[in-house]
């Protein structure tokens, strides 16, 4: 076997070893790059969902505030229908109407 045979021999496949880990590295490259991509597709939506969560809360909260304030006007109103039994049964007992 001469030296340019072993040059060829031992050459041509380091070449094609070369090749593949240059392609291998591109497309590793690319793949990276749709992962990034893909990244900031998840951080947009994640941003969204908690937008949409703040409003809800936000909704909730108010609704939370309204329930509030009708207990309140029920608790008042139901003070108000105590005191007018109140008075009806003295006027009952007064008049003798039992």
């Amino acid at each position: 076997m001469t030296d340019v045979q072993l040059y060829v021999a031992v050459g041509i496949p380091t070449f094609a070893v070369l090749i593949g880990i240059l392609m291998n590295s591109i497309n590793q490259s690319g793949l990276n790059g749709r992962f990034n991509s893909m990244d900031a597709r998840f951080n947009s939506v994640e941003a969204r969902i908690g937008s949409l969560e703040s409003r809800v809360d936000e909704r909730f909260n108010n609704v939370d505030a309204r329930f509030n304030s009708l207990d309140v006007k029920f608790d008042t109103l139901t003070g108000k229908v105590i005191d007018v039994d109140n008075r009806v049964t003295r006027i009952e007992a007064k008049l003798g109407i039992n």
